[in-house]
């Protein structure tokens, strides 16, 4: 079965867009190739009027796109800044030692642009699901993303 066939989306700065349709529709499978989730079998994604190969999240988060699922990818038994920055920690000068202090900082820097009153330190399993969601989004910003999909937001 075809989950999408001949779709067109163009996006330009400063717009925010919503996907509707019937389940089944093709909406997340959409956001997912958008995303590098999923590798389209044909076609091609333009990216600032130039083809792109997006094979992986971390080659679309590489140009910019970052995607929130419909399931946070967050652990609730680390805190806000270890989630933000799980897998691209900040370290030290001697590269072993983790810099705690670093990732605090600019935690807390892209809670304070989100004029969010969530303390870096603060487990995640501690926040309501519209913070947990906010720490997403401020994950994605973390990663200098210029796309923000956002799957199903505030579903639950």
């Amino acid at each position: 079965m075809l989950a999408l066939d001949n779709v067109s989306f163009n996006l330009r700065k400063g717009e925010v867009h919503a996907l509707l349709g019937e389940n089944g529709a093709g909406k997340s499978t959409l956001m997912k190739v958008l995303s590098g989730v999923h590798v389209p079998e044909e076609g091609e994604i333009l990216y600032e009027s130039l083809p792109v190969k997006l094979t992986s999240p971390i080659s679309a988060q590489t140009i910019g796109i970052a995607i929130i699922h419909q399931e946070f990818n967050l652990f609730p038994e680390l805190s806000v800044a270890e989630n933000i920055f799980i897998g691209r920690e900040r370290t030290a000068k001697h590269k072993w030692l983790l810099d705690d202090n670093s990732q605090s900082e600019a935690t807390q820097a892209l809670l304070d642009k989100l004029n969010l009153d969530i303390k870096p330190e603060t487990l995640v399993e501690e926040l309501t699901v519209a913070q947990q969601q906010m720490v997403e989004i401020a994950k994605a910003l973390s990663v200098n993303a210029k796309v923000l999909i956002m799957d199903e937001p505030l579903r639950r």
